[in-house]
């Protein structure tokens, strides 16, 4: 069994640090472990994507189209560019988060967070979360933190880590002066889909 996970951001929201805490905690659950990172376009606002591979025996640090378990998604746009890596059966777990990347800033300007949402919801129909970001920064108190509420909301939906394994996977893999809110951010996640 291989659990494929892309998670999909802008630049500067944490896509890559979300990948190696998620990567650090299955390891730590005894999983074997691959990933994979877009880092051409990583700097502030491009275009990110992290593959994240974990199972029994894990070969590769990518995965194709149509091979996504979950899809992780930080920026709405985003989610919605890469749902074509999403199994048929697969779940979608993203903010409520519009921030184009700067390559496409000027053509999506006009664009709603309504409009951007009811997209994903007519391409993913039931295989979709829509994670608030706005009542999660507000019940954390910090903006940055937003990678763990939605690591907290992927592993609340999937139950292939635990909330335990995964804190000492932020306390391992991030600077000191980010652990407290982040713990806090990815326990709201985590119970934000329990309601």
């Amino acid at each position: 069994m291989v659990v494929n996970i892309l998670i999909a951001s802008v630049g500067g929201q944490g896509g890559h640090t979300l990948a190696r805490v998620l990567a650090y905690a299955a390891v730590l659950e005894g999983y074997n472990v691959r990933v994979g990172e877009s880092l051409g376009m990583s700097q502030r606002y491009g275009s990110v994507k992290s593959f994240v591979r974990l199972g029994n025996e894990v070969r590769s640090p990518t995965f194709g189209y149509n091979e996504a378990n979950y899809l992780i998604g930080l920026e709405l746009l985003e989610s919605l560019r890469n749902v074509h890596y999403l199994r048929l059966d697969g779940k979608a777990l993203v903010a409520s988060v519009l921030k184009p990347p700067f390559m496409s800033r000027d053509d999506y300007l006009r664009l709603r967070k309504e409009d951007v949402i009811l997209r994903l919801k007519h391409v993913l129909r039931d295989n979709l979360v829509i994670v608030d970001a706005d009542e999660a920064i507000k019940r954390v108190g910090n903006p940055r933190t937003l990678n763990m509420v939605l690591l907290g909301a992927f592993l609340s939906a999937s139950n292939l880590l635990s909330i335990r394994v995964a804190s000492e996977a932020v306390i391992h893999v991030l600077p000191s002066k980010y652990v407290e809110d982040s713990l806090k951010a990815l326990k709201t996640g985590y119970l934000l889909m329990r309601r």
